[in-house]
């Protein structure tokens, strides 16, 4: 019995350090540049209220990145015009997979995408 424990012990500790090396050995999420023109491949759906009032569309990222506004993890992005308005831009392709192309700013209410008219395709 001591002698099956003693050979225990040692590999939950050898796989315990291991678990930890590999876990810390994964490369860090990509942050998304702010006011360059870059290419988002994503889910368009509906915002319903979760970063601002009313029903504009939001893009759920195909992988997620971290924000430049805030450096959290992002898995979705509101997507708005300069102006603030809500777009309509991408109202035909809800529940769509598209590659959209646009800018990430960081106004007051926190991360957006704007996207440029005329530059979205949809992906299957």
């Amino acid at each position: 019995m001591k002698r099956g424990l003693c050979v225990l012990v040692p590999a939950a500790m050898i796989s315990g350090l291991w678990s930890e090396n590999v876990v810390s050995a994964s490369p860090p999420l990509p942050t998304l540049p702010v006011q360059h023109d870059i290419w988002i491949t994503g889910t368009v759906q509906g915002g319903g209220g979760k970063y601002d009032l009313g029903d504009y569309p939001t893009i759920v990222l195909e992988q997620p990145s971290t924000s430049p506004c805030n450096n959290k993890v992002l898995s979705d992005i509101p997507v708005g015009e300069e102006s603030g308005t809500a777009p309509s831009l991408l109202l035909p392709y809800l529940n769509q997979r598209v590659a959209v192309r646009g800018r990430v700013s960081c106004p007051d209410s926190g991360i957006q995408f704007t996207p440029q008219p005329d530059v979205v395709f949809p992906v299957w």
